[in-house]
């Protein structure tokens, strides 16, 4: 069988700081990617003369961002058999990512893979519907847009789900493993330089919704172990304890989830 065929999907706005690196790590990959196209969401630096430089091509969005709209959009104009979904700020460190990546697709049901953020070990590094089910949701996404790679003909028969703020990579792996694919994860050196506003509250309550949603229950402490290391938190002060902020914030998207009957989430 011939080698699947590889394309990069790289969104950016006013990324001229970062993207000279990105480009650098790609092309310093030993398996080069058969084509890079960029996303302009609407640039007035030099990101997209970069991009270009660099043997890509841009495709301009004119729209107001939104994730999962700027992914399908970026995702018509790509017709690879696998598509590396890269963040204008992430850097593949691993000369060999790519060609690591490749290989977690030579099983068929792998839909996506990508990057672990830490080294918890709460799921396997083969993530299926059985243990998902039997693990329950956590606040972390088991699939990352910025740094991951997907199977193109899933992608074709189930896009990102455009009635999503954020979290439409958690969302997709989810509904990919419902359907009895796999989704993998690399211990993979990578650079992430991004900043921006907290997005826990707004995270958790997606968290909530697909709870709901796909009929997973959620993997956390819960509103009363919650509530007293939140308080804790606020008395003792310890460095190494999460903030109360976090525990509050996620405190606050479970109420918002148990008191609001209507759920702004839109399942396929």
């Amino acid at each position: 069988m011939s080698r699947p065929t590889i394309g990069v999907l790289i969104r950016f706005k006013n990324s001229s700081a970062t993207l000279p690196k990105v480009l650098e790590r790609l092309q310093a990959q030993t398996l080069q990617p058969l084509f890079i196209l960029g996303v302009d969401t609407g640039s007035t630096d030099e990101s997209a003369t970069l991009i270009t430089q660099a043997g890509g091509r841009v495709v301009a969005w004119s729209q107001p961002y939104h994730h999962a709209r700027v992914l399908n959009f970026g995702l018509k104009h790509l017709h690879t058999d696998l598509v590396l979904v890269l963040s204008s700020h992430t850097t593949l460190e691993d000369d060999d990512a790519v060609t690591q990546m490749l290989a977690a697709f030579e099983n068929p049901r792998v839909a996506c893979v990508s990057a672990k953020w830490d080294d918890d070990p709460f799921y396997s590094d083969a993530i299926t519907w059985e243990e998902l089910h039997a693990k329950g949701l956590k606040f972390g996404s088991i699939y990352s847009n910025s740094m991951g790679m997907i199977r193109r003909k899933e992608w074709e028969t189930a896009p990102f789900n455009e009635s999503l703020v954020t979290a439409e990579d958690y969302d997709w792996a989810i509904g990919q493993l419902q359907r009895g694919q796999i989704c993998k994860r690399l211990q993979l050196r990578f650079g992430y330089e991004r900043s921006g506003y907290d997005r826990t509250f707004e995270f958790a309550q997606l968290v909530f919704q697909f709870s709901r949603h796909y009929k997973l229950r959620v993997t956390w402490l819960g509103v009363l172990r919650s509530t007293q290391q939140m308080l804790m938190a606020l008395c003792m002060r310890r460095p190494e304890a999460p903030p109360p902020a976090l525990h509050y914030e996620r405190l606050k998207a479970w109420a918002l989830m148990r008191f609001t009957a209507a759920s702004s989430f839109s399942g396929r």
